[in-house]
């Protein structure tokens, strides 16, 4: 309700936040599919340029949330709760940054990721579940909440394969195949990844309450 009337008051310049939400998302969901593409490839310099690839998602997104802050700065009615807009835009920030870091802790530890099919699973349910974040936040630029609804559904069906994947990972590592260090390596990789995909659930959560609060 509170948005549709700042809408009538103010009709273009709050729509730059769900745009900008929308951009963000799209740059979470670009960072995964790199690093689902770095963990397929087998051409080492194919998987250097990928790397940095993924090191520029990270400064774009940076960029996305010092554009959030600026709209924040400059316009003193908005659309959706200003703490809502920061929160949202800090997580989608952040989520860019873990992904990032996933791939950087997979080439501290020298992992071989080729050998490890449960590491690619966890790759491709991050790639779903951040391409479902790009749906919602289109649907919240659109204020179809009902969208919104099931897209929400969708990251907690999501996460719960993550956890499938963590569980048969886990069976695998301690099947005698891996050395200590090995696992010790391997644990904190899927953990990371664990985060990503948590951090993923809560921008959808908190876009569903964003909503239940604008209905």
């Amino acid at each position: 309700m509170l948005r549709r009337i700042i809408k009538a008051i103010i009709p273009s310049k709050g729509d730059v936040f769900f745009t900008l939400f929308v951009e963000a998302a799209a740059n979470v969901h670009e960072s995964a599919n790199i690093f689902t593409a770095i963990i397929n490839t087998t051409d080492k310099a194919h998987e250097a340029q990928l790397s940095s690839d993924l090191r520029f998602q990270r400064q774009k997104a940076v960029e996305i949330n010092k554009r959030v802050l600026v709209q924040l700065s400059n316009q003193f009615i908005t659309p959706i709760d200003r703490g809502d807009i920061q929160e949202l835009s800090v997580l989608l920030l952040k989520l860019t940054k873990r992904i990032v870091k996933i791939n950087q802790k997979l080439k501290i530890y020298s992992i071989d990721t080729k050998a490890d099919d449960c590491l690619i699973r966890s790759a491709t349910t991050l790639q779903n579940i951040t391409k479902v974040l790009v749906d919602i936040m289109i649907a919240l630029k659109n204020g179809n909440y009902e969208r919104i609804s099931s897209d929400d559904q969708k990251t907690d069906e999501f996460d719960d394969s993550a956890v499938e994947d963590l569980r048969h990972a886990m069976k695998e590592m301690y099947s005698g195949n891996y050395d200590t260090i090995t696992i010790l390596k391997l644990k904190e990789i899927y953990k990371s990844i664990e985060n990503a995909i948590d951090t993923s659930v809560n921008i959808a959560d908190l876009v569903m309450q964003i909503t239940v609060k604008d209905m």
